[in-house]
């Protein structure tokens, strides 16, 4: 079948893009199936199901320093954690990613929280290392934790007292903890405790951080309308 001029009516060739008769342009438009699913009218601009590893770890190695350094002095868990997934978030944003929402945010500060747990610990012990070895205060330290220790043991036996009488194996397991808590070994064991529970706390904290962040940033974030 001919093709023709949708104007002058002359036939034209497959290849014509203007009729040679009249000089009209020939569009063709083609009707689109109904049953495919049309394009949105509005969408997010960037991917919200993918984060850019390199501008995250980037950002977070950047925010992590001042945070874990921060929080071991301080002993803090909390604070900096949460201020610093802000921070990443930011950052992270700043660096060229298109898109944060809650999921990428979570992330982001959860990279940020194992970074900062991992130097606050670092930092912490280099400390207690200087303390006790080139300050010379291993003596007060090893007070301190006896006194601190000694108060635990105290509560928990007067716990276990106001129970009532108890087997002779609870009695003798109760001692045993006791003198475990107080020797050398049950330092060591606590201060690994504390550097656990704290790590982990931070981690929890700016993951909550970033993902706060990330929400906020995803409701102000443009939107580019489809033409």
């Amino acid at each position: 079948m001919d093709l023709l001029c949708h104007r002058c009516g002359n036939s034209l060739h497959d290849d014509q893009g203007f009729c040679p008769h009249c000089g009209a342009p020939q569009l063709v438009v083609e009707a689109s199936d109904p049953a495919a699913p049309r394009q949105p009218a509005v969408r997010f601009r960037g991917d919200t199901h993918s984060i850019d590893w390199r501008a995250a770890i980037l950002s977070a190695l950047l925010v992590a320093v001042p945070v874990g350094l921060l929080s071991a002095l301080t002993r803090s868990s909390s604070l900096f954690p949460i201020g610093g997934g802000f921070a990443a978030i930011a950052l992270y944003r700043r660096r060229g990613a298109p898109f944060t929402d809650g999921r990428i945010g979570w992330r982001v500060g959860a990279v940020l929280g194992m970074l900062s747990a991992f130097l606050a610990s670092a930092a912490w012990g280099a400390q207690l290392v200087v303390e006790r070895y080139f300050l010379h205060q291993g003596a007060a330290m090893d007070q301190i934790f006896r006194t601190a220790a000694q108060q635990e043991v105290d509560m928990i036996l007067k716990a276990v007292a106001s129970q009532g009488p108890q087997p002779p194996q609870v009695v003798h397991a109760m001692h045993d903890y006791a003198a475990f808590i107080l020797s050398p070994d049950g330092s060591a064991a606590s201060q690994l405790a504390t550097a656990v529970v704290m790590s982990l706390a931070m981690i929890l904290f700016a993951a909550a951080g970033g993902a706060l962040a990330g929400r906020i940033l995803a409701m102000r974030a443009p939107v580019e309308r489809s033409l």
